[in-house]
């Protein structure tokens, strides 16, 4: 069934144009990091090989903001309670601190070698983070932003997390399968945990003090009691866990594999798996980044590629970086499903509405679905307004039946088109011109038709460029192909030569822009 949520409209402003037709939503290249702002709804993901932080609304799945940082980020973490979002750069030995209100970064911070892992204990503002080369422990005060104090650890560090509520931090070791804890006010190391093969995430229930941590090469996650320091079960999952999240309204666990392709959804309740979902991945070899250099194939594993997770416990979405597909995979907590995104517009402007399974949309609105559930939708002319035909992005397909039953699978745009109906007035006007003059009537509905199929054929046009504008060839192809279209009509006398001169020329102006933008 689909998912009943509905986002806002947003004057000014688009979905992504280059989401139709994907199943993620895309960002840079290679992303491992990601976390959300609850308090704002926005998404930060870390591009390792882009060297940048995605910024994205949650609420309309737009990148508002690309920023730069320091190479290689790896990791990161957000502070809802001052809107600073802190991000490992692992080649550069920094951490970057950037404004969430201003989408700017504000400094970075020297650390050991190699940072990966990073958590944030919001009440005391201080930040911890795992430097993997040099086996230590960084501990930075975010008030100033300086590191504070250095704790050698003699293992290979990967991941962290702070409970707030008992001040403890955990931090797992890749190498001897264990976890250490730190104690928060003294930065000893008071316990170790054994678990298996591997330990790389760490998530903690904060309102049950559990523990959950993903074992890589053992395919398990261990779950520890945060007041004993006990592990109280181990749990089979898919093959290669790389991380874990939980949602502390619902009690789920989800956790992601870099082997099967596959999110396993935990009861954290009875510690019993209760789905495994397979999350689609366009498998890629190359960065992404269209750039002869970069886009040497090359062969990476963990930790280059980690499909990490976050959440939003208000909109019960669960996001995921995918690492291969340079995009986000979008989950609902409502169905345990892969979710995607069917966006609506309407052309002309306040020409009508759209609703898509007993749900009204105006135009920049869009729904999220179930992957592979159908959707029918209806257009709802305004006055004045009679509908005219769908317009569908991601197989670039005309259709006049109205409703329409789509299945959708991708991340998709669906367009309605109106074109002006006559008036009242108008109707009796012709119906007196009929009556007067049967030849001026014919005359008039002439000219009518002519200028109807002009409007039409330019709207469709100058749609097919703004949909491909991103992709010349497609673009060149879609429009030479009504070039023919209209061609065969103006030698069969369908339309008039003045009418054939105007959009010969604008297919033509149109192509030539293509060539221009290389």
């Amino acid at each position: 069934m689909p998912i009943s949520f509905i986002y806002p409209q947003i004057e000014e402003q688009k979905v992504i144009p280059d989401s139709f037709g994907k199943s993620v939503l895309p960002v840079g290249s290679y992303p491992i990091g990601i976390g959300v702002n609850s308090v704002t709804n926005k998404l930060y993901v870390a591009n390792q090989f882009s060297n940048s932080i995605s910024v994205i609304d949650g609420s309309t799945d737009i990148i508002e903001s690309t920023i730069k940082v320091d190479n290689f980020p790896y990791d990161l973490e957000v502070n809802p309670f001052n809107n600073r979002i802190y991000i490992t750069n692992r080649e550069s030995n920094t951490v970057s601190v950037i404004d969430g209100s201003t989408n700017q970064r504000l400094s970075n911070i020297n650390v050991g070698d190699s940072p990966v892992g990073i958590s944030i204990n919001p009440s005391l503002n201080m930040v911890y983070v795992t430097n993997l080369d040099s086996k230590s422990l960084s501990i930075i005060d975010s008030i100033d932003n300086k590191v504070t104090e250095t704790i050698k650890l003699n293992e290979l560090v990967y991941g962290v997390a702070v409970n707030p509520l008992t001040n403890l931090v955990y931090i797992s070791n890749l190498i001897n399968n264990t976890l250490s804890v730190l104690d928060g006010k003294t930065n000893k190391i008071i316990n170790k945990i054994a678990v298996e093969n591997m330990p790389t995430a760490i998530n903690i229930n904060y309102k049950t003090n559990v523990i959950y941590v993903t074992n890589y090469l053992s395919n398990s996650i261990s779950v520890i009691d945060g007041i004993t320091n006990k592990v109280i079960s181990k749990i089979k999952v898919a093959k290669y866990p790389v991380d874990a999240i939980v949602n502390p309204l619902t009690n789920k666990v989800y956790v992601s594999h870099n082997g099967d392709n596959a999110l396993s959804i935990i009861d954290g309740a009875t510690n019993k798996k209760i789905k495994e979902l397979s999350i689609k991945s366009s498998i890629n070899e190359n960065s992404g980044n269209n750039d002869p250099i970069l886009d040497i194939p090359i062969k990476v594993t963990f930790p280059l590629i980690a499909n990490r997770l976050s959440i939003n416990p208000n909109t019960n979405l669960i996001y995921m970086t995918n690492t291969v597909s340079n995009g986000v995979t979008v989950i609902s907590g409502q169905t345990d499903s892969v979710v995607v995104r069917l966006a609506v517009d309407i052309n002309p402007k306040n020409s009508g509405t759209i609703e898509c399974n007993n749900s009204k949309l105006q135009s920049q609105n869009f729904l999220l679905h179930t992957v592979n559930s159908k959707i029918k939708c209806t257009a709802h002319a305004s006055r004045g307004y009679s509908f005219d035909f769908w317009s569908n992005m991601t197989n670039m397909i005309s259709n006049n039946t109205n409703p329409i039953t789509l299945n959708i699978t991708e991340n998709n745009l669906l367009m309605a088109n109106f074109k002006p109906s006559i008036s009242t007035e108008a109707y009796i006007g012709m119906v007196a011109a009929i009556v007067g003059s049967t030849s001026i009537f014919a005359g008039w509905y002439y000219r009518k038709r002519e200028r109807s199929y002009l409007n039409k054929s330019m709207n469709r046009i100058d749609y097919t460029y703004n949909a491909l504008k991103n992709d010349k060839a497609e673009g060149v192809k879609q429009l030479e192909n009504i070039q023919k279209e209209i061609t065969n009509l103006f030698k069969k006398g369908k339309i008039t030569d003045s009418h054939y001169n105007i959009l010969d020329k604008r297919i033509t102006d149109l192509i030539n822009t293509f060539y221009r933008e290389d």
